[in-house]
C-alpha cells in the first residue's frame, strides 16, 4: 500500500474515533451540591449593581466571593406575576450545569399590564467554577 493511503486511512480512522467519543453532548451528573436560593436583602452589594445594570436583558451571571459561589439567571422584562424555577443544578466533570425555567405570567397573568424583571440568585459553598447555563 502506497504510504499516502496509509496516511489517509489514518486521518479517517482518527476522524471516526474522535466522532464515537463525543456521542450525543450530554454531560455525565457527577453530584447534585446543595445549594440556596438567595433572597434581595441577602445578595452582596457589588453583585445587586452588576445585576440591577443588567436585569432589563435576558442575564446570565456568576459571582464568587470568599469560597462561595452565586449563580444568576434572569429573563428581562416580562410580564407581572412570572417567576423563575431551578429545573438542574449539578456538577459535571468540566463544572457547573444551571438549568432554569421562566413560569407564570403571560396571557393568564392576574396583572398583564405591569411589567417585571424576575431574576433568580442560587448560593453554593464550592467556590469559582465553569457554570454552563441551560
Amino acid at each position: 500500500m502506497k504510504k499516502w493511503m496509509i496516511g489517509l486511512l489514518a486521518v479517517l480512522g482518527a476522524c471516526l474515533l474522535t466522532g464515537c467519543s463525543v456521542e450525543s453532548g450530554e454531560r455525565q451528573k457527577l453530584s447534585e451540591p446543595e445549594y440556596t436560593i438567595v433572597a434581595q436583602e441577602d445578595i452582596p452589594e457589588e453583585l445587586m449593581t452588576q445585576i440591577e445594570a443588567a436585569k432589563t436583558e435576558e442575564m446570565k451571571l456568576t459571582y464568587a466571593d470568599d469560597g462561595t459561589l452565586y449563580i444568576v439567571r434572569g429573563y428581562g422584562a416580562q410580564p407581572g406575576g412570572s417567576s423563575i424555577q431551578v429545573l438542574e443544578l449539578y456538577c459535571t466533570q468540566d463544572g457547573i450545569v444551571f438549568d432554569t425555567q421562566l413560569v407564570g405570567g403571560g396571557k393568564n397573568a392576574e396583572d398583564e399590564t405591569t411589567s417585571a424583571y424576575p431574576y433568580i440568585v442560587v448560593k453554593l459553598l464550592c467556590g469559582e467554577q465553569n457554570v454552563v447555563f441551560e
